[in-house]
């Protein structure tokens, strides 16, 4: 369990539109996305504003003393089970954040089955879900890793 209470999980508000547009056109999180196309800004205030309202997505922002580090999305899959989606902001990647950011979200969801996928060729990702005790599962393409060791 991570006790330093300089890490903490933020609800994402409409005050971080820009940032989050920022770092969702990250040319990085675009090559490790599934969907690489850039992003509009009109599509995403739209797709934003949306997401703040439906009670089946959760956003939340790593911050470390005060410092704004990334994001982290939960979208609701079935009752209990939740598919990630995180990235760090550039300047902060290569330091462990992204560990520390998926244990945190594991701690808070841990009744809750925790689902990421992540291209194979997306080391940085494939690192820190195993660092922060998440287990895997190997398609062709797509790592699958889960935050509860069940029958894969």
């Amino acid at each position: 369990m991570l006790n330093n209470n300089q890490y903490k999980l933020v609800n994402v508000t409409k005050d971080d539109y820009d940032l989050l547009f920022i770092w969702a056109n990250d040319y990085e999180v675009r090559a490790n996305s599934f969907n690489t196309d850039e992003i509009k800004y009109d599509e995403h205030v739209k797709w934003f504003e949306s997401k703040l309202k439906q009670d089946t997505s959760s956003m939340y922002i790593l911050e470390i003393q005060n410092k704004k580090i990334g994001l982290v999305r939960l979208d609701k899959i079935l009752a209990h089970k939740y598919l990630i989606n995180y990235s760090i902001a550039r300047e902060y990647r290569g330091q462990g954040y992204g560990t520390i950011l998926l244990k945190l979200i594991k701690e808070k969801y841990n009744s809750n089955l925790l689902i990421g996928k992540v291209k194979k060729d997306n080391i940085a990702s494939i690192r820190a879900f195993k660092n922060a005790g998440y287990y895997m599962r190997q398609d062709s393409e797509i790592y699958t890793f889960y935050s509860k060791n069940f029958e894969l």
